[in-house]
């Protein structure tokens, strides 16, 4: 296999080649594929996975090391009672009706994203923050008539007082109340000089409803066809966003996310061309987190009361499930994965088949679950950011 870096040395001898499906090394740059040059793909059902397998990795050797299996039912405890926890709250309000769900789950995925939508970001000096701290908003590029919900906003920290070229667009997880994770993520990406714009997305934070109990209650609830649609919004609220940043100057542009972040960063990769695309313990099959895994279950209760068949539910997910909306605009080989071998709330299992269907070479595993994913977080920040800083721009890359 031959392999092209991004700033990385230059390739090794065929013996010393990386084999497919094999974990590089988490603290170097991101080393993309040749486009020439991709993985052998296997044959994959086009309908959502609920495989619970990790990808099979040579080096991944947390199966054999001594209590490996308690550890591994620590990070499945942490998930449960995570989902426990999440099932408990209040539930949103179901407005939409099964007529909804049905006319989207009767459509072809990539046909609700639409045309592209044009953003005009208004940047300025937040209040009572450091200096090099803005904030910004802008109107919704796929409007959802909620007034809160339609505005969106975020926070851009720089890395100095001069322009930066580079600016990282970063995703949070569901019901984030703020940018805790993006705060701890930034540092090592002010430090080689890239801008860091943190994005708030659909139902959270200050676009919450006005009756909402908590952050993204109305984002991540039973009412299926609302969230259907908010998931496509927030993927097209970062396309516009992205596109933006390059009329404002950035020769760069990055998009990374957590989670429910991931997904979105994925959906990213089908509506435009950026310089690379970071997924991070990615809900890439959101029917599987939210259907199949312990985080649904409030959303599922709440669902089939509304009267929404589960089938049907599947076939409207299917609107938001990255590796069914066709080939990604941003090349496979500027994407980067890092998951958990452990995760009961994004599993293995549909990663591996979006990179399997996309020819994504580069994908992380590591002997985590979700929730106790934040015990990496120095380590995968250090490697978005050195794969961020090594990339050279769209059209730089040899193929």
């Amino acid at each position: 296999m031959r392999v092209v870096g991004c700033g990385s040395p230059p390739d090794p001898p065929s013996g010393a080649e990386r084999a497919p499906g094999t974990r590089a090394d988490p603290t170097t740059a991101l080393v993309p594929l040749a486009s020439s040059d991709r993985r052998t793909r296997t044959s994959v059902s086009k309908t959502h996975e609920s495989r619970n397998d990790p990808i099979p990795f040579a080096d991944d050797a947390s199966a054999t090391r001594p209590g490996a299996n308690r550890m591994k039912a620590l990070h499945h405890g942490l998930d449960r009672l995570n989902g426990w926890l999440v099932a408990r709250r209040p539930q949103a309000p179901v407005a939409s009706t099964r007529a909804d769900l049905d006319d989207l789950a009767r459509r072809a995925p990539g046909e609700l994203h639409g045309a592209p939508h044009r953003a005009s970001p208004i940047f300025t000096p937040a209040d009572g923050a450091r200096t090099g701290t803005d904030r910004f908003v802008f109107r919704s590029a796929a409007p959802s008539g909620d007034p809160n919900n339609d505005r969106v906003h975020g926070i851009r920290w720089r890395a100095g007082e001069d322009r930066s070229d580079t600016a990282v667009i970063m995703l949070h997880g569901g019901f984030a109340t703020g940018f805790t994770a993006e705060r701890l993520f930034a540092p090592p990406f002010l430090a080689a000089g890239i801008d860091v714009i943190a994005l708030a997305l659909p139902w959270h934070m200050e676009r919450a409803a006005s009756a909402s109990a908590y952050s993204g209650q109305y984002l991540l609830s039973g009412d299926i066809p609302r969230l259907v649609r908010g998931f496509a919004q927030a993927a097209q609220d970062a396309a516009a966003l992205a596109d933006a940043l390059r009329e404002d100057g950035y020769r760069r542009v990055f998009a990374g996310g957590i989670s429910l972040g991931g997904n979105i960063a994925a959906q990213v990769a089908c509506l435009a061309e950026l310089d690379a695309i970071y997924m991070v313990i990615p809900a890439v099959d959101p029917y599987v987190t939210i259907w199949q895994s312990p985080i649904g279950a409030g959303i599922v209760r709440a669902a089939r009361t509304a009267g929404y068949p589960d089938a049907t539910v599947g076939q409207a997910m299917r609107l938001i499930t990255p590796h069914l909306l066709g080939p990604p605009r941003t090349q496979a080989a500027r994407m980067l994965i890092v998951h958990g071998a452990h995760d009961l709330l994004c599993p293995p299992g549909p990663i591996s088949t979006l990179a399997e269907e996309w020819g994504i070479g580069d994908v992380r595993c590591l002997a985590a679950g979700h929730r106790s994913f934040g015990l990496h977080i120095l380590k995968v920040r250090r490697l978005l950011a050195e794969a961020t800083r090594h990339c050279p721009p769209i059209g730089d890359l040899t193929s």
